[in-house]
């Protein structure tokens, strides 16, 4: 199909534009510096390089400004310059103050991770921003190994080469003690690595809830039994009076591990409703010697059968309960006569079926 001429023109006009836009030529030494000036007559701590086709001599230039002497925080946005460009940073004499770094949408490989890993330039670094790169696990992991990193609190490898490896020996680095976030988002991470990434992330928060007094709130971010088993191996976990994981995809694996706890004996009240629970968690719960002080347990919308009920109804355990929630479950006549017979949940104040 034939476009009309005019829409040729129009689409002609286009091609040409943007070719012309992609291909703009490299700043000259003159260039950069002009540009730095003027950048740091607004702010001369932050320095943002934004779109410039800089390339290897451009940065390399740049590194040796001593306009850089004031810049804690260095972004090069699209500079079109790679290992060679970070070669000429690492050594720089100018970045003293250095405290930020954003390489993001460059050409940088696991070679210019190297020259970073190693510079005494960025042991003041605090966030290292490599965001769409060609970093691979062998880059991830000698970041990981860094002795000059250890400054780092966040990290973004978002959009590189990332496997599986790397990001396990980050999440398990012993060099990056101050490390609290690291962003793998878009990379092909196998399995086991991204299990240990969200553990990873699910420790950093329970350490923020722990210093914000904020603990009885985790159960809002543990969702499936991988959350509930990085909790109880945390040491926050023997600080919880109140723990609520409903609707958080949980199995009996996880009430289980819960049951077995020596950590959650303080637990006052466990809500555990809208999960997947059938009788094999409801009987943990029932034998369980460490949920003697718990007033409250809610186990509503689950799959609780009469067998569930009954070793609840016999639990010599749960002794304390006051509220007791076994509503929408699989709970049958059996089931709910022994409850409502129970000589052991005497404390109940509230009915065990039904709204409330």
């Amino acid at each position: 199909m034939k476009l009309p001429l005019y829409k040729l023109k129009i689409t002609l006009c286009f091609l040409c534009f943007f070719a012309l836009g992609s291909a703009s030529p490299k700043m000259t030494g003159e260039e950069i510096e002009r540009y730095v000036q003027k950048k740091l007559k607004r702010n001369d701590t932050v320095l943002r390089i934004n779109g410039k086709n800089l390339g290897d001599e451009g940065v390399a230039h740049l590194a040796e400004s001593p306009l850089l002497k004031t810049v804690s925080t260095l972004i090069l946005y699209k500079g079109n310059f790679g290992d060679e460009g970070v070669r000429a940073l690492a050594g720089s004499k100018n970045l003293g103050n250095l405290t930020a770094l954003f390489l993001e949408n460059n050409n940088i490989t696991d070679q210019g991770v190297g020259y970073i890993s190693n510079s005494d330039v960025f042991s003041n670094l605090k966030i290292l921003n490599l965001y769409h790169n060609l970093i691979s696990d062998k880059g991830a992991g000698l970041i990981a190994r860094s002795d000059k990193l250890s400054q780092l609190e966040e990290l973004n490898l978002n959009y590189n080469q990332i496997h599986g490896p790397g990001a396990i020996e980050l999440t398990h680095s012993t060099k990056l003690n101050n490390l609290k976030k690291i962003q793998l988002t878009y990379n092909p991470i196998e399995k086991s690595a991204k299990d240990a990434w969200k553990r990873f992330q699910l420790m950093e928060w329970f350490k923020d809830l722990n210093r914000t007094n904020r603990l009885n709130e985790v159960g809002e971010g543990l969702i499936g039994d991988l959350g509930v088993d990085v909790l109880l191996k945390s040491p926050f976990a023997s600080k919880l009076e109140k723990l609520d994981l409903k609707n958080n995809d949980l199995s009996d694996k996880a009430v289980i591990a819960l049951s077995k706890s020596e950590k959650l004996k303080q637990l006052l009240s466990l809500n555990l409703s809208k999960n997947n629970i059938t009788d094999a968690g409801a009987k943990a719960l029932a034998l369980s010697s460490h949920l003697g002080k718990l007033k409250k347990l809610d186990l509503n919308f689950n799959r609780i059968g009469d067998e569930g009920a009954l070793a609840i109804a016999k639990s010599t355990s749960l002794s304390n309960l006051e509220s007791l929630k076994l509503g929408q479950n699989k709970i049958g006549t059996a089931g709910a006569k022994a409850l409502n017979k129970s000589k052991n949940l005497q404390n109940l104040v509230h009915p065990i079926f039904g709204f409330y």
